[in-house]
């Protein structure tokens, strides 16, 4: 993200998909998220600040357990679904490298499934600007996997096949790049974590939508994602799928700011 707020062409295909992309993604457990607000021993006058928010299913379960909940996401879009949503949220257009509140404004920040697309250096020093001295960095990703399933080969083959334009392993979360930018940082302190296993059971039509969400998959051009989805579609009845269950997990990565 050269510039320091310029956002990746790959996330801008969420702009044409906010309301699909809201549908398709999995609601946001609470179990991380107390989790996490436990490591940070935040009290219920805490202000936090849901950084990238998206469409707003982290910041509704941050809204009633905090005082003050801030929201910042970059795309128009989604910030239309995340008023409507979570409407006592602060709704703000800003960038992790470009964060409109003053030096020291919240006691922690929350990122759900949004490092791999920032600019981790510029993102850190202004995530360590805007925390209060020790205020909490929480990181969120779900896990979904499906590779127990005797169709996975199939179904991986023709994403394969399908391509990945502006796809790269930096704004991939499961390469793990975005982790990269904390080893050795004197702003953050290590690291710690923490995986909640979780089952959601999901019909063809629905991993369908799962998968019309992803970012490489969005970015298609319509004719090509709409091919590919019912090739997907066609592959799990083959195999005499109509639901199944997923074998995922939410991980949480937690830090806290240094002096």
């Amino acid at each position: 993200m050269a510039g320091g707020h310029r956002i990746d062409p790959l996330a801008m295909a969420f702009a044409g998909i906010a309301e699909r992309y809201d549908r398709a993604r999995l609601p946001t457990e609470p179990a991380p998220v107390e989790w996490a607000l436990g490591r940070f021993a935040l009290a219920r006058d805490a202000t936090v600040l849901d950084l990238a928010a998206g469409t707003g299913k982290l910041s509704a379960v941050l809204a009633p357990r905090v005082r003050r909940l801030i929201a910042v996401e970059p795309l128009a879009e989604m910030r239309a679904v995340l008023v409507d949503r979570v409407p006592q949220a602060e709704v703000l257009a800003g960038t992790a490298e470009q964060i409109p509140l003053a030096g020291g404004a919240v006691d922690a920040v929350f990122v759900g499934s949004a490092f791999h697309w920032f600019d981790g250096p510029v993102a850190l020093a202004e995530i360590h600007r805007v925390l209060r001295p020790r205020g909490g960095l929480a990181i969120l990703y779900p896990q979904a996997r499906w590779h127990h399933h005797a169709w996975q080969d199939e179904v991986s083959a023709r994403l394969d096949a399908a391509g990945a334009p502006g796809s790269r392993p930096a704004n991939q979360p499961a390469s793990g790049r975005w982790r990269r930018v904390f080893d050795g940082t004197d702003l953050f302190e290590p690291l710690a974590s923490a995986t909640f296993p979780t089952t959601p059971v999901l019909t063809v039509e629905q991993f369908q939508l799962l998968v019309s969400s992803w970012s490489r998959v969005a970015a298609l051009p319509d004719a090509e994602r709409a091919s590919l989805l019912a090739d997907i579609g066609e592959i799990l009845r083959r195999h005499g799928v109509e639901r199944f269950t997923l074998s995922a997990a939410n991980e949480v990565f937690v830090t806290r700011r240094r002096p």
